[in-house]
């Protein structure tokens, strides 16, 4: 029998979740380098309407892309907290030819993941 909870009870509300110190500084920008480009938007559509897995025994993510970017917003349903968040892929080619992002935030985001996903 499997100890883990289901997603399905988990609030798609964004304010049911507080900000976590290290969530609000990754927001910012305030401690990364390159940065991550977290706004409102990813924030909001991630929990709204991405998809939904379970990440560890009490943590959830929600994954949603944006215009060649995906992004996943980590939150503790049990503290009603957002954790993190952060790009987990870049397809260069549909974001380079979308409006959303400027080349310097699609190199920092490609920095990001490579520095993320190094062995």
């Amino acid at each position: 029998m499997s100890t883990e909870s289901p997603t399905s009870d988990v609030p798609r509300e964004p304010s049911a979740y507080r900000p976590t110190n290290h969530f609000r500084d990754r927001f910012r920008d305030a401690t990364d380098s390159p940065p991550r480009h977290l706004d409102g938007e990813i924030v909001r559509e991630c929990i709204t309407r991405g998809e939904v897995a379970r990440r560890d025994a009490s943590t959830v993510g929600f994954r949603r892309e944006f215009s060649g970017v995906a992004y996943v917003i980590v939150v503790n349903p049990e503290s009603g907290t957002c954790v993190t968040g952060h790009p987990v892929a870049l397809d260069w080619q549909t974001a380079s030819g979308s409006d959303r992002w400027t080349r310097e935030q699609l190199h920092d985001i490609d920095e990001f993941l490579r520095a993320k996903y190094r062995d």
